[in-house]
C-alpha cells in the first residue's frame, strides 16, 4: 500500500479511544496506530467516554455538540474517507445519523464499523419512523464492515446493504512472541480457569462459577478459578442481578456457601503485566456469554494467542474464533454442566488438550493477528472509488 499525501486520501477516523479500555477502545486505537505507522495520512475524532447504553441526557447532547464541532473542522477541508464506528443503541444512532449526513454531504467516502452484535435488535425495537431512519442513513456507507459471516443477517432488514457488508475479523491490538502450545499440570498442581471480562450477568461468570463448583463436588478435580474484570449491571440482559452491589454479594455468598474460598479468586481489573501473567498461566479461559451486545470478544483472541484452549457458547461471531473440538470447545449458554464437563473431558486426555492449544496457535497466528487485521482493514480505507451520490 503506498499512501498519498493527497487530501483526497486522507482518512477521518472516528472512534473511542482509551480510556476506558474495552474491546472496541483497543480495537480503535489500533487501527489509530496502524494507519500512523504505515505512513496513511489520518486525522482522529475522539468519541472516548460517549456512547454506550440507551439513555439521553444532557451531559450526553453536549458531548454530541462537542464531537460534531470537531467533526466538522476536519470533514470540511479536502475529500476523505471517513471511517466511522457505529452504535447500536438509540443515542448511538443519532449521533451517527448526523455525521454520516455531514460526510455524505462533504461527498466523502463513508466506512462504518460494528463491533458488536445486536444491529438488528436494536432496529426491531424502534419506532417506524425511526427504523426508516436508519435505512436511510445505513445506506449512505460505502462499505460496512462487520466482525464475522454470521453477523451479516444483522442487516437483513434492508437487502440492499448486502453488498456493503465486509467481514473484517477482530485482531490483537498488540504484538506478541510466538509461544509454544500448552500442556496441562503435572499432578497435584491445579488446573486453570481464567475468565476475563467485565462481570456481567450475561457475560457467563455465575455459570463458570457454579461449574467450578461441579467440578470440585462432582468430578474432584484440582481446579483454581480466576475471575478478572469489574462487576456491571446491564439492564437489558440481566436476571438474578439487580444491582453491583448484589452481584458481589451473589458472587461472594456462593463463594462462601460452596467453600471454594481456595479455588476462586477474585481479581479485579487486570491491565498490562497482570493480565499477561494471567493468560501465561490459564490452561482455559471460559467465557459462556449471552451477552445482548457481543460481538467478537477480544479475550478469546488474547487467550488464543496464548495457547489458552477456550470454552465459550456458540453465540455472535464466535464460532469464527473457536472451532468446536478443533481450537477449542463451544457449549450450550446458561448451562454449568456443560462447562464442567467439557474441562473435565480434556483434564482427562492431556493429549488432545494440548492439540487443542496448539491449533488455537495455529489459527490465531494465521487469521487474528494485528498484522492480519491491519492488513485487511486498512486497503479497504484506502480505497479511491469517487461517491455518486
Amino acid at each position: 500500500m503506498t499512501p498519498s499525501s493527497h487530501p483526497d486520501e486522507l482518512l477521518l477516523l472516528v472512534g473511542p479511544l482509551p480510556p476506558p479500555v474495552n474491546g472496541q477502545s483497543s480495537a480503535f486505537a489500533m487501527l489509530v496506530e496502524g494507519a500512523r505507522a504505515r505512513g496513511i495520512p489520518c486525522c482522529v475524532v475522539d468519541l472516548a467516554g460517549e456512547g454506550g447504553g440507551n439513555n439521553v441526557s444532557w451531559r450526553r447532547v453536549f458531548d454530541h455538540v462537542g464531537i460534531l464541532t470537531d467533526f466538522l473542522r476536519r470533514a470540511a477541508v479536502g475529500r476523505k474517507t471517513v471511517y466511522l464506528t457505529i452504535g447500536q443503541f438509540r443515542a448511538g444512532f443519532l449521533r451517527d445519523m448526523v455525521l454520516i449526513a455531514c460526510s455524505s454531504l462533504f461527498r466523502h467516502r463513508i466506512v462504518c464499523h460494528l463491533h458488536g452484535g445486536n444491529y438488528d435488535g436494536f432496529y426491531a425495537s424502534q419506532p417506524a419512523w425511526l427504523q426508516r431512519l436508519i435505512r436511510v442513513t445505513l445506506l449512505r456507507a460505502d462499505r460496512i464492515l462487520i466482525l464475522g459471516e454470521k453477523l451479516t443477517a444483522m442487516f437483513e432488514f434492508e437487502p440492499r446493504l448486502r453488498t456493503k457488508l465486509e467481514v473484517v475479523p477482530n485482531g490483537l491490538p498488540y504484538s506478541i512472541a510466538p509461544l509454544g502450545p500448552k500442556e496441562l499440570p503435572p499432578e497435584g498442581e491445579p488446573i486453570r480457569i481464567l475468565f476475563l471480562s467485565n462481570l456481567i450477568e450475561s457475560k457467563g461468570y455465575l455459570d463458570l462459577l457454579d461449574a467450578i463448583g461441579l467440578l470440585v463436588e462432582d468430578w474432584r478435580l484440582n481446579v483454581v478459578g480466576h475471575f478478572c474484570g469489574l462487576f456491571i449491571r446491564n439492564p437489558s440482559d440481566d436476571v438474578r442481578v439487580k444491582n453491583v452491589d448484589q452481584a458481589r454479594d451473589l458472587f461472594e455468598g456462593f463463594v462462601r456457601a460452596h467453600r471454594l474460598e481456595r479455588q476462586v479468586r477474585y481479581r479485579g481489573l487486570v491491565t498490562g503485566a497482570d493480565k499477561e501473567a494471567e493468560l501465561r498461566a490459564a490452561h482455559f479461559l471460559v467465557l459462556p456469554t449471552w451477552y445482548n451486545c457481543e460481538g467478537q470478544p477480544l479475550s478469546i483472541i488474547e487467550a488464543m494467542a496464548h495457547g489458552c484452549v477456550v470454552i465459550a457458547t456458540d453465540y455472535r461471531a464466535i464460532p469464527d474464533l473457536v472451532e468446536d473440538r478443533i481450537t477449542g470447545r463451544l457449549v450450550p449458554d446458561r448451562d454449568p454442566r456443560a462447562i464442567a464437563a467439557a474441562i473435565a473431558e480434556l483434564a482427562a486426555e492431556p493429549k488432545r488438550y494440548r492439540d487443542l492449544s496448539e491449533a488455537a496457535l495455529r489459527r490465531f497466528q494465521r487469521r487474528f493477528t494485528r498484522e492480519a487485521h491491519l492488513d485487511r482493514i486498512l486497503p479497504l480505507l484506502c480505497e479511491t472509488e469517487i461517491r455518486k451520490h
